[in-house]
């Protein structure tokens, strides 16, 4: 039986979809190179920042194309297979459970009273750029630890911010880690305690400090200072008991009937991750690289404050604050019998830029009137020839695990310099 001569609409409609299947595809590929597509047309702005939307019209019109193209049966048919198919995945992926393939991909925080935020004991997740997390039982990245130590093991307890916790890169890489197995190769019977928790200030490492480390016993606690420390150095509070806290990453979670499937999660997750690796390409340019970063905190922004704290600018109600939250720290790890280091962690627009390490030295000052040694890497990282790859750019302003390589070495030869490893 002879198929029916295709009617005029039929052609026209058929020529239409191959046009808008090529335009939609050209846009997928536009958002992928360019990192978003923005056009005016007439008058009328055409924006996409996100590629799932446009891949989800892309396959709708491939589907109608199709239903145009073969017969009904055959139609339904391939939808079948599909629905089938995509029920075969989904049920794979409930019985895997991988973090991708949850509402979100980093389910490791929470509110808490008194510090804010916190770690989830034994939560796990990916990270933007695919590294893995995983949270132990007392809230740390880090594996588990017995409160009461072997007294052959001298234990060290990290403090500090983002650049501490290691974000775009395994637990191994991170610079903790990297001490241990360093101080470890010098046989040395070590622990190192990673207590590194995202966006943490001079406030939190003191309330960290009272209920959570000093219960570990720590021989050393290695405060790592970044120049955003200063700027928060009381509690958001008066009264304890009256705040529950507040989480700054509950916002992540996904929303919507998609939230409730596997594979609608994996495939928004996997753009997500997709699209994380190009935002420098989308407007936040402050990641692009160190140049970009400094016109956002650097000279080209002067009344930011970040700058401000870097340069010394802030206010001495800003350094004063923070002299006595940092000696109120120093007073709790000494009195509970550990020795104090501290270490200054620079940003990558502080590198060659005397003008804005001037809160590194205050940072100093205060060290010595309060009879703590202090370590500033920004000297060791300025040795590098290429000071980029000593950080995630494009795609992420903290250190590669090359720069925290280097930073657990010169803590490890502050150790040994300035006798801070107790003899066993």
């Amino acid at each position: 039986m002879k198929r029916p001569i295709p009617s005029k609409f039929y052609r026209v409609t058929k020529r239409l979809l191959d046009i808008g299947i090529l335009l939609y595809l050209g846009s997928c590929i536009l958002i992928v190179v360019m990192g978003g597509l923005y056009v005016t047309v007439a008058g009328l702005r055409i924006r996409a920042a996100h590629l799932h939307n446009p891949l989800l019209v892309l396959i709708l019109l491939i589907l109608l194309r199709l239903a145009l193209t073969i017969s009904i049966k055959e139609f339904i048919l391939l939808l079948g297979s599909l629905l089938f198919t995509a029920g075969i995945v989904e049920s794979a992926l409930r019985i895997w459970d991988p973090p991708i393939a949850k509402p979100r991909m980093v389910q490791i925080h929470r509110a808490a009273p008194l510090l804010g935020w916190e770690l989830v004991p034994g939560a796990y997740g990916t990270g933007r750029l695919g590294e893995r997390y995983s949270i132990n039982h007392a809230g740390m990245r880090d594996k588990d630890y017995p409160l009461d130590k072997s007294a052959s093991v001298f234990r060290i307890a990290v403090v500090g911010d983002s650049f501490t916790f290691g974000p775009g890169v395994e637990l191994e890489a991170t610079f903790p880690k990297q001490m241990e197995r360093l101080l470890i190769l010098k046989k040395i019977q070590v622990e190192v305690l990673n207590f590194g928790v995202v966006g943490y200030n001079m406030w939190q490492y003191n309330v960290l400090l009272e209920k959570k480390i000093i219960p570990y016993h720590p021989d050393l606690v290695v405060l790592c200072l970044f120049q955003d420390d200063l700027g928060a150095s009381s509690p958001p509070y008066r009264d304890p008991s009256e705040w529950r806290g507040t989480n700054p990453f509950e916002g992540e979670e996904s929303s919507g009937i998609i939230a409730h499937f596997a594979l609608g999660n994996l495939l928004r997750n996997a753009n997500f991750l997709f699209e994380y690796q190009y935002r420098y390409r989308r407007g936040q340019s402050y990641v692009k690289d160190i140049e970009a970063r400094k016109r956002t905190w650097g000279p080209g922004n002067p009344t930011d404050m970040n700058y401000r704290i870097m340069a010394g600018r802030a206010g001495q109600e800003t350094y004063t604050g923070f002299e006595v939250a940092f000696g109120r720290f120093v007073k709790g790890a000494t009195g509970a019998g550990a020795t104090v280091l501290v270490v200054m962690i620079p940003d990558a627009v502080q590198l060659h830029e005397p003008a804005m390490q001037a809160v590194n030295r205050i940072v100093e000052r205060m060290c010595a009137s309060h009879g703590v040694p202090a370590l500033d890497v920004t000297p060791v990282l300025e040795s590098e020839g290429d000071p980029s790859s000593l950080y995630l750019f494009p795609i992420d302003a903290h250190n590669s695990p090359k720069g925290l390589r280097i930073i657990a070495q010169a803590i490890v030869d502050r150790l040994f310099e300035s006798k801070l490893l107790n003899p066993l």
